[in-house]
C-alpha cells in the first residue's frame, strides 16, 4: 500500500476536526494528493485499518467506516478552509473521480454495457450516456432494443440541470455497474445538441429508426435535433475553403467509397476543389468501381463527417447543420 493512501485512511479514522488542522498546514499539491485518495475510497475494511493503525483496530467494531470518501471530504473541507476555496478544492477532487470513473465504463464493450443498461429506466440511461464519449454512447444506444433507443434519445434531448440526488443515484449506478463486470460527477448536461452528437455517430438504419419512434410522440423534437445534426449531405453547404481543408484529411479510396451515394451538386462541389486531372481521375475510379456494401459507403461518410467535426474543434472550418444555424455571411 502506497504511502499517500496510508495518509489518507489514517486522517479519515482520526476525523473530521484532526483532519481540517493537518490541511492548514499543507500546500495545495499535498491536500489534492490526498484528496484523491480519500475519493477513490468508499469503504475502509478493518484489515485495512489494522495495516495502517494497528491500536485502532479494536476501538473500530465491525472495523469498517460507513462514512465514503466524498462525504468525509465534504464535511472535512469546509472546516479547514473558506467556502470558495473549499468549494474549488472539492469541485476539482470529485471532477476527476468522475472522469475516471466515466473513462472506465467507456472501457468495456457497448454490448455488455447495453444488456446491463437495458434494464435501467430511460431516464437513468441517458444520464450515463451524456457523460460518456457520443461514440461509445452511439454503439451503447445502437445495441440497446429498439423500444428503448428512441425514449432514451427523447431523454436525452430534454435534459436540462439535474437534481444533486439523481446525479448521486446516477454515481451509484455506475459503480455498481464497473464492480459488477467501480465515481461521481456533476451534473452533465444533455440536450438537443448531446442527442444530436449521439446521433450522428449512428449507422443510417438505426438513426432511421430512432426519428421514427421521436417522431411518433413528440415531432418537434424530432425537427429540433435534426437541426443541430450534420450529416455527409450537409457538406454541400461548406466553403471552398472549408472543402479543401477536409479533402486534405481523408484518403482518396475513402471519398470515392463516399461518394457512391452522395448529391451530384456534392459529388460537383467536391471535383471542383481538386485539380482537373485528379477529378478526371477520381471519375474513372468511380465508374469502374463495381458494387459495394451499402453498409461500407455509410462508415466512409460517416467517417468524412468526423474529420470535419474535427476540423470544426480545431476552428479551422466551421460547420453548419440541417438548420444553417452557422452558416457564414
Amino acid at each position: 500500500m502506497e504511502g499517500k493512501k496510508k495518509a489518507a485512511i489514517f486522517l479519515m479514522v482520526m476525523g473530521e476536526n484532526f483532519t481540517a488542522q493537518v490541511f492548514r498546514h499543507l500546500d495545495d499539491r499535498e491536500i489534492k494528493v490526498l484528496g484523491e485518495e480519500m475519493a477513490a475510497i468508499k469503504k475502509i475494511d478493518s484489515r485495512t485499518i489494522s495495516v495502517v493503525m494497528d491500536e485502532f483496530s479494536k476501538e473500530m467494531g465491525d472495523g469498517s467506516m460507513g462514512l465514503s470518501g466524498r462525504d468525509f471530504l465534504q464535511k472535512t473541507m469546509p472546516k479547514a478552509f473558506d467556502t470558495k476555496k473549499a468549494d474549488e478544492l472539492l469541485g476539482d477532487l470529485l471532477s476527476k473521480g468522475n472522469e475516471k470513473s466515466f473513462e472506465k465504463l467507456s472501457n468495456y464493450n457497448p454490448i455488455v454495457l447495453a444488456n446491463l443498461l437495458m434494464t435501467e429506466h430511460p431516464q437513468t440511461i441517458a444520464l450515463i450516456l451524456v457523460n460518456m464519449k457520443h461514440q461509445t454512447a452511439a454503439e451503447i444506444i445502437k445495441a440497446l432494443p429498439e423500444h428503448l433507443q428512441g425514449e432514451v434519445i427523447i431523454r436525452i434531448a430534454d435534459l436540462d440541470d439535474v437534481p444533486s440526488e439523481i446525479i448521486e443515484e446516477i454515481h451509484e449506478v455506475v459503480d455498481e455497474m464497473i464492480s459488477d463486470m467501480g465515481n461521481e460527477t456533476h451534473a452533465t448536461q444533455g440536450g438537443i445538441e448531446a442527442a444530436a452528437e449521439i446521433l450522428n455517430n449512428l449507422d443510417n438504419q438505426t438513426e432511421n429508426n430512432i426519428f421514427d419512434k421521436i417522431e411518433s410522440v413528440r415531432e418537434e423534437l424530432a425537427d429540433e435535433i435534426r437541426q443541430k445534426m450534420f450529416v455527409f449531405a450537409d457538406l454541400v453547404s461548406l466553403d471552398d475553403r472549408s472543402i479543401r481543408a477536409l479533402l486534405k484529411e481523408i484518403s482518396n479510396d475513402e471519398l470515392i467509397l463516399a461518394l457512391k451515394t452522395s448529391s451530384e451538386d456534392l459529388t460537383q462541389k467536391i471535383f471542383n476543389n481538386i485539380s482537373q486531372r485528379a477529378a478526371e481521375m477520381m471519375k474513372e475510379d468511380m465508374e469502374v468501381m463495381g458494387p459495394v456494401k451499402l453498409k461500407d459507403v455509410e462508415q466512409a461518410q460517416l467517417n468524412i463527417v468526423k474529420a470535419a467535426r474535427r476540423l470544426e474543434e480545431e476552428g479551422k472550418i466551421v460547420l453548419g447543420g440541417k438548420g444553417g444555424d452557422e452558416v457564414l455571411v
